[in-house]
This record gives structure tokens, sequence and C-alpha cells, in this order.
């Protein structure tokens, strides 16, 4: 195996990468929120590049699921909160994979000239952005890993 595959592998690396791409998606949405009704020649490949941010999301993501995730259902279930995998956790996962398909449906509107059907993917990517890392604390609370 390459030896950059273990620093890429790791779960720490994995999960700052998560948070940095999730995190991300907030300040690109609202530039693109604040420009959307101006003819700015910037805004169109910005949109193309938030979307691909949000499938870029999805591999950090699937790492943590994938090596990472049973230990750390175990970790949840065991905490003061066990309602907070069994609720929280799992809406967050599957609210997770939508983010992509909605940055991607609004960034197609901003390419297709229609931003006032685009200004409502942005602001449902927003909230749906805040309120996932919102859930991501509370299960990390739950879990009993306050930091």
């Amino acid at each position: 195996m390459h030896p950059m595959a273990d620093v890429i592998l790791a779960r720490d690396p994995a999960l700052f990468l998560h948070i940095l791409l999730g995190v991300a998606l907030i300040p690109l949405s609202i530039v693109i929120l604040l420009y959307l009704m101006k003819k700015v020649s910037w805004l169109k490949p910005l949109a193309i590049a938030t979307a691909a941010v949000s499938w870029l999301q999805i591999l950090p993501a699937g790492i943590l699921y994938l090596n990472f995730y049973p230990a750390t259902k175990t970790l949840i279930k065991a905490g003061s909160w066990v309602w907070a995998h069994d609720i929280i956790m799992e809406t967050k996962e599957h609210w997770g994979l939508l983010l992509p398909v909605i940055t991607t449906v609004a960034a197609a509107l901003v390419v297709t000239n229609q931003p006032d059907k685009s200004r409502k993917w942005w602001i449902l990517l927003i909230i749906l952005t805040i309120a996932i890392g919102i859930m991501g604390r509370i299960v990390k609370i739950g879990a009993g890993m306050q930091a």
C-alpha cells in the first residue's frame, strides 16, 4: 500500500476533511446567493465547484463509514443518549446523502440561468448543512465525548 494511504484512510484526517468540506458548503452557498441576481462571470464556475465539493465530501464520509462506523456506533450506543444514534445519527446520515443532489440541482439551475429557482435550493442546502452539523454535535455529546 502507498504510504499516503495510511494518512488518507486514517480516522482523524478523514473526519477533518469531511467536516471541512461540509462546512465549506455554507460560505460557498452564501456567496452564490449574494451574487445570484448579479451578472458576474465567475458565478457559474463557482456553482459547479460547489457541487463538486459536495460530491467530494462523500469520499471522507465513506472512509469513515466503511472503516470506523462499527466502533463509532458501539460508542454512541454505550453513551448516555442511546437514542442519539437511532434517531439523530440515522437522520444525519441519510440527509447527508441528499447534499450533493441538492447542490447539483442548485448549480444546474444557476448554469441554466434560473436564479429564482436556484435560490430556494441554495437556501435549503445552507439550512440542511447547518442542521447536519448540529446533529453531529448532538451525537458526539450523547456518546459522552464532549470536547
